[in-house]
């Protein structure tokens, strides 16, 4: 069952929008290097980028980059209210401009042609991009469970945590759960749906902060559980 839609708003001005007016993009740009480096590094190893050097000086490098582009985000906030781009797409797409960047950088400096042909890019560009989703995924997921057990501990609902944590992940049946903590079994599936709804909340939070639509909130959440599985 999902909860009520009230606290969410119902223009996308997200996080990023209000760092960008309140000149914060120091802080926001830690904040999406923190959130997306590793992401982005395993999407640059599955490339025919990846001779171009070690993953994290590739992936830091980018991100010098664009950041020191004093309109770079606010590019990404105008294309966004023009077609709905989410940022870590925009994050791609701008990894694999500078990809192509620094690889023409090399050939200039070796006087060798070391581009990847089109057919091989495209081939690798396919895997890459699903690994990358499934690693943002994965990262997505485990900031909002770690926000979900703080919310959890401070209302006094750790054991909530537990019995989701063992059901969802664990697979163990609401029956073994309620004979293990002296609770009925609807008691169990009660608590388990209170912490879903806690961790919906903190999935649906960082998916508007970088720019997804309100009113497709559960489609996004939907294709973040697929990318895991995938």
């Amino acid at each position: 069952m999902s909860p009520p839609r009230d606290h969410f708003p119902r223009t996308p001005r997200t996080i990023v929008f209000e760092s960008l007016a309140e000149g914060r993009a120091h802080e926001l740009a830690g904040d999406l290097m923190s959130l997306y480096a590793e992401p982005l590094q395993i999407y640059f190893s599955a490339t025919s980028f990846r001779s171009l050097g070690e993953p994290r000086d590739i992936v830091a490098g980018f991100f010098a980059s664009r950041f020191s582009q004093p309109t770079w985000l606010a590019d990404w906030r105008a294309r966004h209210e023009l077609d709905q781009i989410p940022l870590r797409r925009w994050l791609l797409n701008s990894l694999n401009f500078y990809l192509h960047e620094e690889s023409r950088r090399v050939a200039r400096d070796r006087r060798i042609e070391t581009l990847p042909t089109v057919g091989a890019e495209m081939a690798e560009a396919a895997g890459a991009e699903r690994t990358f989703e499934r690693e943002s995924a994965r990262l997505i997921v485990a900031r909002a469970l770690e926000r979900t057990r703080l919310a959890c501990e401070a209302a006094g609902q750790a054991r909530h945590l537990e019995i989701f944590m063992r059901h969802f992940l664990g697979q163990v049946p609401y029956e073994r759960l309620a004979q293990e903590h002296g609770f009925t079994t609807t008691q169990c599936a009660g608590m388990s749906r209170t912490v879903a709804a806690k961790l919906r909340r903190e999935l649906a939070s960082m998916l508007l902060a970088e720019g997804a639509d309100p009113q497709r909130l559960d489609e996004d959440i939907g294709r973040l559980i697929e990318a895991l599985a995938a």
